[in-house]
């Protein structure tokens, strides 16, 4: 495989869609690999052992200049609103406290699951890191139970989870609102990134 200038590690495809629009994906080692001229979009799963699987995977297949954690965020800060993007200073892991600079220069205030486990990847790589984030709920958004939803590969199982949420209406108002919010972070999300992609 080609060597490519900077890889761009998703959680779900959803996230990144309008990117790799009309490009087929390849897959390899349970990891969707989307290739363009100079990146490659990898979309691993959800969670810390997923992102470390793509990251790996997609460092051994295209040994890329530059990583990017990309995807759709929780606000922890009234400040942000859905929508923004946000490009990581810092990204700190909640488990180990551990604390990864970023290549960018902006601040966050964003919760996400796996921007830690890219940026661990990186650094033992050598590899150029940075997070390019957008908000997809805000601080006070109630979310529903979504991890529960999440197998063992990191997959998020959409039909089980619509089977959940079609009986409890306690939960069509803020499903209907984070379909709707995620849908404008990922168009946000693709502009900021589509340079990257040339």
């Amino acid at each position: 495989m080609p060597r490519k200038s900077v890889a761009i590690v998703a959680a779900m495809r959803m996230e990144l869609a309008p990117l790799f629009r009309g490009f087929r994906p390849q897959r390899a080692d349970g990891i969707e690999f989307f290739e363009m001229d100079d990146a490659v979009v990898a979309v691993g799963g959800v969670g810390r052992a997923a992102a470390t699987r793509a990251t790996e995977t997609v460092i051994a297949k295209f040994e890329p200049a530059r990583i990017v954690s990309a995807g759709l965020v929780g606000a922890v800060t009234e400040k942000l609103k859905v929508g923004d993007v946000v490009h990581a200073r810092e990204v700190i892991d909640a488990d180990s406290g551990r604390r990864f600079i970023s290549a960018e220069a902006a601040g966050a205030d964003v919760l996400d699951m796996e921007g830690a486990a890219v940026a661990a990847q990186a650094q033992r790589s050598g590899i150029a890191f940075s997070a390019v984030k957008a908000v997809s709920d805000e601080l006070d958004f109630v979310m529903p139970p979504l991890g529960k939803f999440v197998n063992d590969e990191g997959r998020f199982e959409t039909l089980r989870f619509l089977a959940y949420v079609a009986v409890r209406p306690k939960w069509w108002k803020d499903v209907r609102e984070l379909s709707a919010n995620s849908r404008k972070a990922t168009a946000n999300l693709c502009s900021a990134l589509g340079h990257l992609i040339g």
